[in-house]
């Protein structure tokens, strides 16, 4: 059976997240603020497909997706990096309470439906803002994954330095079958030559 995967976020990540799923086979739905972000990673991609769509972030655009997949074994939640001049309330605010929403949807959809995977990625960056961030989202995964419920788990990635491709491809081993081993886990990418 096809994986139905949902991959929320931006930038260049998006598209090695998309590429990572598809070559094994899932259907890939994906939800970006931007719109010209989502038509070059779907361009990218070879186009939309029955298999790779997407819709802009606004309302009922998370309703649009899971409709159209049908089920949803998997989510990774990727927020944008953002400028080190954002406030931090600001950079909270994206990248901590919009995945957290996003999040606690997948986690009460796959409820009931055979369980699933809900992969979180914080944001690369060395400054005290994004520290905070990292600690805030540790702190949610970690939440979460305590109160899962049966066949859901929920993690976290921490590239630090890491490629695309790196974090892609752990995203991936943490929506597979290895992945039920791990619930609640902070994992720091780091880079590697």
């Amino acid at each position: 059976m096809r994986k139905r995967v949902l991959i929320a976020g931006g930038g260049e990540l998006l598209e090695s997240l998309s590429r990572a799923f598809l070559e094994e086979g899932a259907s890939v739905a994906l939800l970006t603020p931007d719109a010209a972000s989502l038509e070059h990673v779907l361009d990218g991609l070879g186009g939309e497909r029955d298999d790779r769509f997407g819709v802009v972030a606004g309302e009922g655009a998370l309703d649009t997706l899971l409709s159209r997949l049908g089920r949803l074994d998997v989510l990774v939640c990727a927020p944008q990096a953002l400028p080190r001049s954002v406030a931090l309330e600001s950079r909270l605010a994206e990248q901590v309470a919009g995945p957290s929403s996003l999040l606690q949807v997948a986690r009460a959809w796959m409820h009931g439906r055979g369980g699933g995977r809900l992969v979180a990625v914080a944001p690369d960056g060395d400054s005290h803002a994004a520290s905070m961030v990292r600690e805030a989202l540790a702190a949610l995964v970690r939440r979460l994954a305590d109160t899962a419920g049966s066949g859901i788990r929920v993690n976290l990635l921490c590239p630090q330095g890491a490629s695309s491709a790196s974090v892609a491809d752990c995203a991936r081993f943490l929506a597979g079958g290895a992945g039920r081993a791990l619930n609640g886990q902070v994992l720091t990418l780091t880079y590697s030559s």
